[in-house]
């Protein structure tokens, strides 16, 4: 009996994957491109034209191939989107058995089936549960093939977190300005601010804070501050409305806060109704103005005394006693106990309409320090410069002031007291002790 064997129809030989021995023959590493291949083993008696034949056909399993998607991203939609979405997957050899499709999202299988399409429909597309990395996933029994991704981009509206109008409106110019603006969104939202529709003044900054990242949602912080370098006469010019703007993609959101920057009343002037000069009896009217913010309130005083709160000061017959006060006020620096061998500054400030003709300081316990020389003066302030001070310096120290109005000087005086340790000093022969 002979034996022979054929493949597909051709004779069989011994080749680099088959080798025959008599009836057998043996296949060496049995490859997926054999499935379905047919061997034939046909038997011959030996001499005789007699012959019979058996058919056996190859059942090779293996896994499947590569997946392979229609497309690789999908979208942008935004949230809310009625969900028509279809992910189609194919792949480049099914394997044997017929490969079936896992489908699945950050790692979690959303759904099997043997067609390889998965739907995405009856509801509303959300950032967490729909955007992001599908994968498709070819299987079979044997194994696993190569899985192809898919991704969708599902955006988030921009959407305060808070509203920027419930925070305190006001703001001083001594004080921080501190606006946030919060936006939430996907992607990052871009976030800007606005003044009166345009650019923020110089004074005026923008700080980015650190976004935050809460299931997949960006959080965008945009603070208000005052410029480092910004000046209080600068920051007074800021009041008015600010607008917080949020962008993803064109879709748009924003809102408004009126903020009143407030400051305490500079630029004080009195405005006089005629000249400083007045006859006795005669109309005098004084209007007080400044700027400031929150309105400002006025009130007049004479001699430390509330006279009238209201901007307007009217005399209906100016009198002699009305005339401006002179007023003195010394200071002595440094405050608190003199000790000896320090220096002291002693200064005489006056406040006179009109201002004094003359200025002087006099140690009224020491006759003979009279007409003491200032170190620095000038028509309201007279300041006298003791260096060294010693015990001897020690007394009663008067500023007299005259502007020419009261008919007589005015004083006010000051002690001065030197602590130190005993000494001794040389009298004079006519001091009495």
């Amino acid at each position: 009996m002979e034996y022979r064997w054929q493949r597909d129809n051709k004779n069989l030989t011994n080749d680099d994957r088959h080798q025959i021995s008599d009836k057998t023959v043996t296949i060496d590493k049995i490859q997926r491109q054999d499935n379905k291949i047919t061997y034939r083993c046909i038997a011959q008696e030996s001499g005789s034209r007699l012959s019979n034949y058996k058919d056996i056909t190859l059942n090779v399993m293996y896994k499947p191939g590569r997946a392979q998607v229609e497309d690789k991203i999908i979208g942008p939609y935004f949230e809310g989107h009625l969900s028509d979405v279809i992910l189609r997957c194919s792949v480049s050899d099914p394997g044997n058995p017929k490969a079936k499709f896992s489908w699945s999202k950050d790692g979690m299988v959303k759904d099997r089936n043997n067609q390889g399409h998965y739907s995405i429909s009856g509801g509303q597309l959300s950032v967490s549960g729909h955007g992001g990395l599908w994968q498709c996933t070819p299987y079979n029994d044997i194994g696993n093939g190569q899985s192809a991704n898919i991704n969708i981009t599902v955006y988030a509206n921009p959407v305060f977190i808070k509203n920027i109008s419930n925070q305190s409106p006001r703001a001083e110019i001594q004080n921080d300005l501190n606006v946030l603006c919060s936006i939430r969104g996907r992607p990052a939202p871009d976030v800007i601010w606005l003044y009166k529709g345009g650019q923020l003044p110089d004074v005026v900054t923008v700080i980015s804070e650190s976004d935050v990242i809460n299931n997949k949602l960006i959080t965008v912080n945009r603070r208000l501050i005052w410029s480092t370098d910004s000046t209080l006469d600068q920051r007074r010019t800021t009041s008015g409305l600010y607008t917080c703007i949020g962008n993803v993609d064109d879709k748009e959101t924003k809102q408004n806060i009126n903020i009143d920057v407030q400051y305490a009343p500079y630029n004080v002037n009195i405005n006089i109704s005629g000249n400083i000069t007045i006859i006795e009896k005669e109309l005098l009217s004084l209007t007080c103005a400044a700027t400031c913010n929150p309105q400002c309130n006025y009130i007049w005083s004479k001699d430390n005394t509330q006279i009238i709160i209201r901007d307007i000061l009217e005399f209906k017959s100016i009198r002699r006693q009305d005339q401006d006060p002179l007023e003195i006020t010394i200071r002595v620096t440094p405050e608190g106990h003199l000790i000896q061998d320090s220096d002291v500054t002693v200064s005489c400030i006056v406040n006179s309409r009109p201002e004094p003709s003359s200025i002087k300081w006099t140690n009224i316990t020491d006759p003979d320090l009279q007409d003491l020389d200032c170190s620095h003066k000038n028509n309201t302030h007279c300041m006298l410069t003791l260096s060294d001070i010693n015990i001897l310096d020690s007394g009663t120290y008067q500023c007299q002031v005259d502007n020419g109005v009261r008919g007589s000087p005015v004083s006010l005086n000051t002690n001065i007291i030197v602590y130190g340790p005993a000494r001794w000093y040389k009298l004079d022969p006519d001091d009495h002790v």
